[in-house]
């Protein structure tokens, strides 16, 4: 299918931020222009400094920007009220952190829960929902473990179903494998290129141009700005190795 037949899930336009420091302002962003179309895995590189987390912040709506569109799912974002803001987070980007964000005391199954008791689901939906969320990403056989009892690898895939289980237009993945080890890390990738395969929109934001490289397109981010990288992608995966269920 053509990018003419899909969905933009993002669109921004002239998008610039800037933050006031005293009597001083700093634009973080620069005049961005970036379109994500439904089905599409994208990555955004740069490195410390060049604007990406900033990027991220405000395609999350976790931050708002000073001027520009952005348009998620052919809403507008800016001018959206705090409570609205929450729960296009809530409907609409599944996100998957660095650092996992489980909470210590919930099993697996009822940290992929909790994003669906916030959306008013019923316990019975909620719970299919969370089961065939780990079942998604291998987990089949820890749903009832706590994060203390999982391995690093574990939990993220665990964060991953919690992203899946409300079905959101786009997954959105900050340094997925930053916390873990370089085995794992590339376990953890090839489970979001095998979702990717199977439909699913993810934007990935990193400042390593490996992790960048299992992406099917790459944005660069350098002092605020956006350019398509256009030196040619790596020929596609034909498929997946299994994904062992220890990791």
């Amino acid at each position: 299918m053509s990018r003419a037949d899909r969905a933009k899930l993002i669109e921004i336009e002239k998008l610039v931020k800037t933050y006031r420091m005293g009597q001083e302002s700093m634009n973080v962003l620069h005049d961005v222009d970036l379109t994500v179309y439904q089905g599409e895995f994208v990555a955004i590189v740069g490195p410390s400094g060049s604007g990406k987390s900033t990027m991220m912040n405000i395609i999350g709506c976790l931050d708002i920007a000073s001027s520009g569109s952005y348009k998620l799912d052919g809403v507008e974002v800016k001018g959206q009220s705090d409570n609205k803001l929450a729960a296009i987070r809530n409907q609409k980007i599944g996100f998957i952190f660095q650092g996992f964000q489980l909470l210590p005391k919930l099993t697996a199954i009822e940290n992929v829960e909790l994003p669906l008791i916030y959306r008013g689901l019923a316990g019975r939906e909620r719970r299919a929902r969370a089961e065939e969320a780990l079942r998604t990403v291998g987990l089949d056989d820890r749903m009832h473990h706590r994060p203390s009892e999982l391995s690093g690898g574990q939990q993220q895939r665990v964060a991953i179903a919690r992203a899946l289980a409300g079905e959101p237009p786009i997954l959105l993945a900050d340094e997925p494998t930053g916390a873990l080890d370089t085995r794992t890390g590339q376990e953890v990738l090839a489970l979001m290129e095998n979702l990717h395969r199977n439909g699913h929109t993810i934007v990935l934001i990193t400042h390593d141009m490996e992790v960048a490289e299992r992406a099917e397109r790459i944005v660069r981010m350098k002092d605020g700005v956006l350019t398509e990288d256009d030196s040619g992608r790596r020929n596609r995966r034909e498929a997946v190795a299994s994904i062992p269920n220890g990791v």
